[in-house]
């Protein structure tokens, strides 16, 4: 893990290994590391030669394990979906994925389902195979679906021997509250702007103009930011911006070609990242995603109204709960692009 920006964070967490409370929530914005420190976090847990520091040695046997994904005291639990690509990669290479939950599954899903959960049940209620702690990594734990929060919630109020949680939302609000009271809060904070861009230019070898471009674009997450480096990336998302920066004198039919093909989620979310910037400009602040765009924003932002912004935001907000499964792609686009015209028509 070598963002900076967490290290206070990463201290403290190390400082209480000894008498860290058994269910750890990190919050914080995407993008920033959470996951990266996580891991880090329960590989020092089960490291049997921590330094000194209580960080894991990254060369005892433990460390060797997980390291290869395979440690006896390990688990993680994420969406049914990835687990099930990352199995069908490991059986065309003629492997597996060990240390995972619950990974056999009938249909992909983006959620983390009770079946994976309850599959916990043995895993937590046998002692250790070093003799030592055993760790949970949930992650996205927002995505834990309502049947399978409820299942865990039994777990983390009373664990068997010494296991740990480490719980990692991107919204904390989305877990139960009697999920989120069972734990101790760890917050990861933002990046600062220069600190976050100097990463970016040592990650990616990119001017520092373009990561200012990409950090914006981002919302200032550099971990977010990093996937502008990536060509095919960095062109789907000037495409999107173009293609909403033309409205509405594009017509909606011709920027709903130009928007066939991408998923759904990328669009609706940089569409997002635009009317936010439009209720800022409109506001009278300067734009936080495209302050490149800032011309093009203040025209638009003067032809709406604050309540007309207002409206669009709840509807797109509305339209993103159920992105996952559009019943047609296109139909979805070609409403989203109704409702914005009809914003920017004042």
């Amino acid at each position: 893990m070598n963002f900076d920006w967490l290290t206070p964070a990463w201290e403290s967490a190390l400082a209480q290994r000894r008498r860290q409370h058994h269910a750890l929530l990190l919050h914080g914005p995407a993008g920033i590391g959470k996951s990266a420190f996580a891991q880090a976090l329960a590989q020092a847990w089960l490291c049997e030669a921590p330094l000194a520091d209580g960080a894991a040695c990254g060369r005892c046997v433990a460390c060797g394990w997980f390291a290869q994904g395979n440690h006896p005291d390990f688990r993680l639990l994420a969406p049914a979906a990835a687990e099930e690509a990352e199995a069908a990669d490991g059986a065309e290479a003629g492997g597996r994925q060990p240390g995972r939950a619950g990974a056999k599954s009938a249909k992909p899903s983006r959620d983390i389902r009770i079946d994976q959960v309850r599959a916990l049940e043995r895993f937590v209620g046998v002692g250790g195979h070093r003799g030592g702690c055993k760790v949970v990594l949930i992650d996205p734990a927002d995505a834990l679906s309502a049947a399978a929060a409820n299942a865990l919630l039994k777990t983390l109020e009373a664990p068997s021997g010494a296991t740990r949680f480490v719980l990692v939302p991107d919204r904390p609000d989305a877990l139960p509250a009697t999920v989120r009271s069972r734990c101790a809060w760890l917050a990861l904070p933002m990046p600062q702007a220069e600190a976050a861009i100097a990463w970016l230019v040592a990650e990616t070898g990119a001017d520092e103009s373009s990561a200012r471009t990409w950090l914006a674009a981002a919302g200032g997450a550099p971990l977010r930011a990093r996937r502008f480096a990536d060509p095919a990336e960095s062109a789907t998302h000037r495409l999107i911006m173009e293609t909403l920066a033309g409205l509405p004198e594009t017509g909606v039919v011709q920027a709903a070609e130009a928007l066939t093909g991408i998923e759904a989620a990328v669009w609706l979310g940089v569409l997002q990242c635009w009317v936010a910037d439009l209720q800022r400009v409109r506001a009278g602040a300067g734009p936080r995603f495209f302050p490149e765009r800032a011309g093009r924003l203040g025209a638009l932002a003067r032809a709406s109204s604050p309540a007309a912004l207002d409206r669009l935001a709840m509807q797109l907000s509305a339209l993103a709960r159920a992105v996952d499964h559009p019943l047609n792609p296109r139909l979805l686009i070609e409403d989203a692009l109704l409702r914005v015209r009809a914003a920017l028509a004042g």
